[in-house]
C-alpha cells in the first residue's frame, strides 16, 4: 500500500507526524509514503520525513499526472484545509469548468472562495484529528448532522449528479480516498454533464460544481 499525502510544510507536517504515530502504535501498517506539494521539500530534515518521498510540485498537478500509475491500493490523504484538490483533478482531466454551488445551506458556516464552497456543521473550531464520533466531543451532544448526506440531497434537488468523496481511515485524523474511487469518478465525468463534486467529512466539506461539455 502507498499513502499519498497531498500537503506540504503546514498541515502536511502535522499529518505526516500523525501517520508516523499511527504506524508506531500499529494502528496502520508500515508502508511507503509520498508527499506531494509546492513546499514538500521543506519537510526534509524532519524526523517524521525519514524515508518519505518528497515531491516538490503542486499536489493537483502531480496527482493528475500520476493517477493512472499509482497502484490500486494507494490511499490519497487530502489536506483538511486548502484547495479542493480532488475537484481540480477531475476538472483538469476532462477540460471541465468549476464553480461554487449556489443556494442556501442551513449551516453555521457556508462561505464561497473562488470555485469552492466551504461548509461546516460546527459553530466552533474542531481539531484536525477529530473523527466525528456519534457524540460530539465539543458539545457533548449526539451528532445529528452528516454533510455527505446533505450534499447528496442538495444535488438531487438540483437535478445534478453527485460525486461525494467521503474519506475514511487509515487511522484517527487521517481520512483518505482510494485512488480507484478517483479513477471511477474521472470515468464518470468524462462522459459529460453537470456534477456536484465534494470532499466531505460528517462535519466539514468543500464542494464545487463541475460542468463538462
Amino acid at each position: 500500500m502507498i499513502l499519498l499525502l497531498l500537503g506540504d510544510s503546514g498541515f502536511g507536517r502535522l499529518q505526516l507526524r500523525q501517520i508516523r504515530a499511527a504506524m508506531r502504535a500499529q494502528e496502520i501498517a508500515e508502508q511507503r509514503i509520498l508527499v506531494a506539494g509546492e513546499r514538500a521539500a521543506t519537510l526534509a530534515g524532519d524526523p517524521a520525513a525519514d524515508g518519505v518521498e518528497l515531491l516538490d510540485e503542486p499536489a493537483d498537478r502531480y496527482l493528475l499526472g500520476a493517477i493512472d500509475d499509482l497502484p490500486g491500493d494507494c490511499r490519497i490523504i487530502p489536506p483538511p484545509i486548502g484547495r479542493h484538490i480532488l475537484a481540480r483533478v477531475l476538472a483538469d482531466s476532462c477540460g471541465g469548468h468549476l464553480t461554487a454551488p449556489a443556494g442556501r445551506f442551513a449551516l453555521p458556516f457556508a462561505r464561497s472562495q473562488g470555485d469552492v464552497l466551504y461548509l461546516s456543521a460546527a459553530a466552533w473550531l474542531c481539531p484536525v484529528s477529530c473523527m466525528a464520533p456519534k457524540v460530539c466531543p465539543r458539545i457533548a451532544l449526539e451528532r445529528n448532522w452528516h454533510l455527505p448526506s446533505l450534499l447528496r440531497a442538495w444535488a438531487r434537488e438540483q437535478g445534478t449528479g453527485a460525486i461525494v468523496f467521503a474519506p475514511r481511515g487509515p487511522a484517527s485524523g487521517l481520512e483518505s480516498v482510494s485512488v480507484l474511487r478517483l479513477r471511477a469518478a474521472r470515468r464518470r465525468v468524462g462522459k459529460g454533464g453537470r456534477f456536484l463534486v465534494a470532499t466531505a467529512a460528517p462535519c466539514h466539506a468543500a464542494a464545487s460544481v463541475l460542468q463538462v461539455g
